[in-house]
């Protein structure tokens, strides 16, 4: 029976959180994770109501929906008044009588999976300091999800592996070594190796289809249990680069999906 272990990636904004208050002196901090229906504020510091509880940002959509669309922190010195961004959750941050007002997105693998913003009263602007701080803390809390995404899918391919059997279980670490091995094949800066890894990797299909090495590498990887997010890190390609060679992929296997993909690419001979 598969077992998550995985601990609640909200405690990490909570504890990013409670060190951009305590050690950066920031008045507020509040942010959330994403989810179906946007990014609802589920971690408050530093509030004198309970408001931001009901705000959900949505993409574009004030400061952080901004940030969330350029993947990039900003800030405004005088919210009230700010032109640069929309105003639909001003009742919830006017009410805080918020004025400054920073934000960084939770960036893994070119996706936005959270907001954490910090904010002053009055006339307080906050530090470089502060606001570097929060980057750094945005940084950490991005960086650990990620580590946590690699862990849940190895996790995941092992269990599948051990609920498979001894032979499968063989054949299926076999897979993922010729996927990581495709992988070291694009890394390397020898040429030497790479011209001998990419001789034992590719080998003629009997049936005569064939895929692009960068097609290859895409498809191995989706055999080897990884998400676009996933490949487009490993092969330091762009998410919607990796779309591109899987529909192509896709088109000359005459597949339609990503399992029919890895299907045909073993009855060709392609994958092991």
């Amino acid at each position: 029976m598969p077992i998550d272990l995985r601990r609640d990636d909200l405690d990490l904004l909570r504890a990013a959180a409670a060190r951009l208050r305590r050690e950066g002196g920031v008045p507020l901090v509040f942010g959330g994770l994403r989810d179906d229906s946007g990014v609802p504020v589920t971690l408050t510091l530093g509030e004198v109501t309970h408001d931001l509880a009901s705000i959900t940002i949505k993409p574009s959509r004030g400061l952080g929906g901004r940030t969330w669309i350029s993947r990039r922190p900003a800030f405004v010195r005088d919210y009230g008044t700010s032109e640069d961004i929309t105003h639909e959750y001003d009742r919830q941050i006017l009410g805080e009588r918020v004025t400054f007002l920073a934000v960084v997105p939770l960036v893994v693998r070119d996706e936005v999976r959270g907001l954490l913003y910090a904010g002053t009263r009055g006339a307080e602007q906050l530090s470089e300091a502060a606001l570097e701080g929060l980057v750094v803390e945005s940084r950490k809390v991005s960086d650990e999800m990620a580590i946590r995404d690699e862990v849940d899918r190895r996790v995941r391919l092992e269990q599948s592996v051990a609920a498979a059997g001894a032979e499968t279980a063989e054949l299926q670490r076999l897979r993922d070594a010729f996927a990581q091995m495709r992988v070291i094949a694009r890394e390397t800066h020898d040429p030497s190796t790479r011209e001998r890894l990419d001789a034992l990797l590719s080998g003629p299909s009997p049936s005569g289809v064939t895929l692009t090495a960068r097609q290859l590498d895409v498809v191995s990887l989706v055999a080897a249990g990884c998400r676009n997010s996933e490949i487009a890190d490993r092969l330091g390609l762009g998410p919607e680069t990796v779309k591109s060679y899987l529909r192509s992929a896709m088109t000359r296997l005459g597949a339609r999906s990503r399992h029919e993909a890895v299907t045909a690419a073993r009855r060709h001979g392609l994958l092991p």
